[in-house]
């Protein structure tokens, strides 16, 4: 029987964008039996198939509350609640602040009224600055990897999902890229943190490789392969119809930056622009020449006046993506996804694949 796949690429300013097009997915009851991702994608699908609490809605939804107020933001263009402080004296601080009552009753009153929420990231904000850190010349990373994921993502429910979840990293020590798998037991957070793994913003990730059983370092999968088309390439012979959601290979990304910070953000993401748009050039090319897999890419209509500020961590951008992301989902479900398996329902055939490159995203 043929097999429908998701593959959500990377882009951590962009993954409200992506979540908000899974809730449009979610509420219609599409059914994916697999989801291969990349960067900040493999987060997005985990909040989607195994979230702590087991509300798939509510948890990617939520991803909006990872903005930062206007009125902050505006003035300090950081996103603290993402990027924090690295080392075990910060570990530290961050474990009696999770354990403080007074904490979490104040951060439970303010955050979840729009009217108070810019107070709510001041506070947070001041705790932020008061971390301290070991943070020096010699450190490998700039921020702590990732110290949230097991508050968000219930690894053990994942086992009891019946898709299979797929993850790349760069394995530093074998010079290779390396596909974690939620069939195989791989898919913790040691995982995740090694694909998570961005040079500079993180340190690489070391693990224990669940292929030889011994220690690795790792980098993020997505600076080297943005869409993870090799999972299903090598490990899914059965997939049919590939949906795609590609926010990287958006030539509206490459710009002119607003200032130095701006112009550090581009130095990332631009170079990832083409490495997107390359992975499906090739993956065209090299394997789907014979229309094997029907490609569909789930276009994001954002618009014009927005691409500037598209990558800012603000709470208003990240709602505008959400929206535009759940507008988008919904435009192609009654569209090109049209055909795509529901719960409750026998899939409809798609229609047939003619091997021809798909439009390009943005």
């Amino acid at each position: 029987m043929a097999k429908t796949a998701l593959i959500i690429g990377g882009g951590a300013p962009n993954a409200t964008l992506m979540a908000g097009a899974l809730v449009a997915f979610e509420e219609a009851g599409v059914e994916f039996d697999v989801v291969s991702t990349a960067g900040a994608g493999a987060l997005i699908g985990l909040l989607y198939l195994a979230p702590q609490g087991g509300d798939s809605l509510k948890a990617l939804r939520s991803t909006v509350d990872m903005g930062i107020a206007d009125a902050l933001y505006q003035r300090y263009p950081v996103n603290f609640k993402v990027f924090q402080k690295s080392g075990s004296i910060a570990e530290a601080y961050r474990a009696l602040l999770q354990a403080n009552p007074l904490v979490q009753a104040m951060e439970q009153q303010l955050g979840g009224h729009e009217a108070t929420r810019l107070q709510a990231d001041l506070i947070k904000l001041m705790f932020a600055v008061a971390c301290p850190t070991d943070l020096n010349a010699d450190s490998l990373g700039l921020c702590a990897p990732v110290p949230f994921l097991e508050q968000v993502v219930d690894f053990s429910a994942l086992q009891q999902r019946h898709e299979r979840f797929y993850v790349n990293a760069y394995n530093i020590n074998d010079r290779r890229m390396q596909n974690f798998s939620s069939a195989k037991g791989q898919i913790s957070g040691d995982a995740l943190r090694a694909a998570l793994a961005f040079p500079f913003l993180y340190p690489p990730h070391q693990m224990v490789d669940p292929e030889d059983g011994q220690p690795k370092y790792y980098y993020e999968g997505a600076a080297h392969d943005c869409l993870n088309y090799e999972a299903l390439v090598s490990h899914e012979p059965e997939v049919k119809d590939i949906v795609v959601f590609d926010v990287l290979g958006a030539e509206k990304l490459m710009r002119t930056p607003r200032d130095l910070y701006d112009a550090w953000l581009l130095s990332i993401i631009v170079p990832l622009v083409e490495i997107a748009r390359d992975d499906t050039k090739i993956f065209e090319a090299k394997y789907n020449r014979d229309g094997k897999w029907n490609l569909l890419k789930v276009p994001f209509d954002i618009p014009a006046d927005k691409w500037e500020t598209s990558l800012d961590w603000s709470r208003s951008n990240l709602e505008t993506l959400f929206q535009v992301g759940y507008d988008s989902g919904r435009q192609f479900l009654a569209g090109a996804g049209s055909h795509l398996p529901r719960r409750g329902q026998a899939a409809k055939p798609s229609a047939p694949a003619k091997g021809k490159r798909s439009p390009k995203g943005g």
